[in-house]
């Protein structure tokens, strides 16, 4: 599968050797940034010869996927335009503000017979499976905690006066979107839609949020979720049953987890092989899914449902803890 990027950061550098341990390995065949200079270097550093500044040029290219890693604000127009051309699109978290955003694309993706889905690396590995069958052995369970809280490489930048995309609401970005839809995905994954939510941010002086925390209703359970990119904590996040509790070590991919029974003893659910890379079960299944669409699409169908939750869960939280973004995120609209 020839596979294109968007984006020049450090997460798309990530993927790319994500994509090297799949079997057999993906080829990153083109390079797109608004910038050229950017898109140059960027295309260097990879050994990458099919350079493209322009979106319209790079869907008329002959890569079967587009990996999209720009800005969140940008991800929903730069993935529009890619899946109307006809390339299937793995997106970056969070890859839309809204649930209107979201359907379009999946109606577009349908349309042209292709897929669109979101990178939750931790949820299309074989360690989510692992951790739902954990979460037999725990008896009832009344309460979880997801953490992700960890202090960002551009809060220097931000401390030093500077306006660092992340922490600009004009790209859709801060702490919820950033982190904690870390813990937001594994809530729905588990145990479905909340019933009840409240929630509440604390913000910087750009108007976007730091960090925050919300509890999530479910009758009889209660889910706690946190995030920060001001501060690290020890991630620790728990499921905690009457027979025991599940510790997980990190939400981001699921790392050493274990349960602690109640009769004292402890049972080892995952042991982290820090060989293993994290995104390469994203990348796995967008290749699946391009090389045998019918195949796979079940296990694509129940991603959909659970992105399509995941989002509208995400939209009532920033509701409740009052984080707001600028009128065009929000739009449902073609890209200029």
């Amino acid at each position: 599968m020839k596979f294109a990027t968007v984006g020049a950061g450090w997460i798309v550098d990530a993927f790319i050797a994500a994509t090297k341990v799949v079997d057999p390995p993906l080829e990153h065949a083109a390079v797109y940034s608004f910038n050229q200079a950017e898109a140059d270097a960027f295309a260097a550093r990879h050994g990458v010869s099919q350079i493209y500044t322009d979106l319209d040029a790079l869907g008329s290219s002959d890569v079967d996927a587009v990996y999209v890693a720009n800005p969140n604000a940008l991800h929903y127009p730069t993935a529009k335009k890619l899946l109307e051309h006809g390339k299937n699109v793995l997106c970056e978290k969070t890859s839309v503000v809204t649930s209107a955003q979201l359907q379009q694309l999946y109606d577009i993706a349908d349309r042209n017979g292709v897929v669109f889905l979101e990178a939750i690396k931790s949820l299309y590995s074989p360690q989510a499976v692992q951790l739902t069958q954990a979460l037999e052995k725990l008896g009832t369970v009344h309460y979880a905690k997801f953490d992700f809280c960890r202090f960002s490489s551009k809060y220097p930048a931000f401390m030093a006066g500077e306006r660092p995309n992340i922490f600009n609401p004009a790209f859709a970005a801060g702490g919820l979107m950033d982190m904690g839809i870390y813990c937001v995905y594994p809530a729905v994954y588990f145990f479905g839609l909340p019933t009840r939510v409240n929630a509440d941010a604390v913000f910087l002086s750009t108007g976007a949020d730091v960090s925050g925390s919300a509890l999530l209703g479910y009758g009889d359970l209660q889910v706690e979720i946190s995030w920060s990119k001001g501060a690290t904590s020890g991630h620790d996040s728990v499921i905690m049953g009457d027979r025991g509790t599940l510790h997980i070590d990190t939400m981001e991919y699921f790392g050493d987890s274990w349960i602690d029974f109640t009769d004292g003893t402890r049972e080892q659910v995952i042991s982290w092989d820090p060989a293993i890379h994290s995104m390469q079960y994203e990348a796995a299944l967008l290749a699946s899914l391009v090389g045998d669409r019918e195949e796979f699409n079940p296990t694509y169908q129940a991603m959909r449902t659970c992105t399509r939750a995941t989002i509208s869960l995400m939209e009532r939280i920033r509701s409740q803890a009052g984080i707001y973004f600028p009128e065009s995120c929000y739009a449902v609209h073609d890209l200029s």
